[in-house]
């Protein structure tokens, strides 16, 4: 029983497509574990509600919000992202700007996301978006997320853990 127990977990730490250290993968390119947890401790102390679920999220959707912003000419670049955080982080009185691919993707989604919103053709925009996310090759590490209805990311459900004195479980 603790054999098959102890098998079961291991197949959910490996169920990010075989990639030790993936939290997840998007078309084939990998956001790192380490990504995600930079992103956050960035970010964290500019944004609020940056939890690892949320920024995982940004990071998932960011190549569909790329393209679609793109498409519709309002494409963000790298240093229009590092200039966001820049401002970011000088409002908080910090004098730390030194951010890593992660924190750049968000500040590019969030400068996308309001950028497409201005669009008069906005909600054919968010349309497409919507639809490229859900068509996208996605899996996320059962560690940060799971994936449900149209790659839609959602808190991992941790069923198989077993509250103090809980005598029911298994």
């Amino acid at each position: 029983m603790a054999a098959a127990a102890g098998l079961a977990v291991a197949g959910l730490l490996a169920a990010c497509s075989g990639q030790p250290g993936a939290a997840a993968i998007v078309d084939g390119e990998e956001i790192s574990a380490a990504e995600l947890q930079d992103a956050v401790a960035e970010i964290g102390p500019f944004l609020q509600g940056s939890s690892p679920l949320t920024v995982l999220n940004v990071l998932v959707q960011t190549p569909a919000v790329d393209r679609v912003a793109a498409e519709n000419g309002v494409a963000v670049s790298d240093e229009d992202a590092d200039a966001l955080l820049a401002q970011l982080a000088e409002q908080s009185g910090s004098t730390d700007t030194t951010f890593g691919k992660g924190s750049r993707a968000v500040a590019r989604f969030s400068l996308e996301i309001t950028a497409l919103q201005t669009l008069p053709n906005a909600e054919e925009a968010f349309t497409q978006l919507t639809e490229e996310v859900a068509d996208a090759d996605i899996e996320v590490s059962p560690r940060y997320a799971e994936l449900v209805g149209d790659n839609e990311i959602v808190a991992p459900v941790r069923d198989w853990l077993v509250a103090a004195g809980d005598s029911s479980g298994g």
